[in-house]
């Protein structure tokens, strides 16, 4: 029997796409030292204990001063450190605002075809998949490029149902 196998700790990171008149809102990240200067979704980590969609909710009422009411999720996009679980806000209420102004310095409504210039990679990578019923999706060629290997990418059964409805 050889020495335990030791297990890589990764952050489980949630994002909600909210929309308004087919445009998805965006925020500029800054002062973080992550992605500062950049567009991404409302989102962050999930803290122990909380459940990815607690976690979803926590980030967008922290970040947008948005209640979502009602999540559907969207899909996950695992990456080197983690993985990413995407959600859209079906129903949501409030206005949203910039309400951690020391972490966000703009908040856009933007149309999806037609984002921001410094929008982070994952953003056009969780729309895609918004878009074609993909649930999960991995080794984004986009985002990292020159990796070897293929892409998984698996279309969802919801995707299959909300067309037929």
């Amino acid at each position: 029997m050889g020495a335990p196998t030791r297990r890589h700790a990764f952050a489980v990171i949630v994002h909600t796409l909210i929309f308004r008149d087919s445009n998805v809102l965006l925020l500029r990240r800054a002062n973080t030292g992550v992605m500062d200067g950049r567009f991404t979704l409302p989102g962050g980590h999930r803290n122990r204990g909380e459940t990815v969609v607690d976690a979803a909710v926590r980030e967008c009422r922290e970040e947008v001063g948005v209640q979502a009411r009602k999540l559907r999720p969207v899909s996950v996009l695992p990456y080197r450190e983690g993985v990413n679980f995407i959600f859209q806000a079906v129903e949501w209420q409030g206005k949203p605002i910039i309400a951690e102004p020391d972490k966000c310095d703009a908040l856009v409504f933007a149309r999806p075809n037609a984002l921001p210039l410094r929008t982070a990679p994952f953003v056009h990578t969780a729309l895609r998949c918004h878009r074609a019923g993909i649930w999960f999706r991995e080794t984004a060629q986009d985002e990292h490029p020159g990796r070897q290997g293929g892409e998984v990418a698996l279309p969802s059964p919801l995707a299959r149902q909300t067309e037929a409805e």
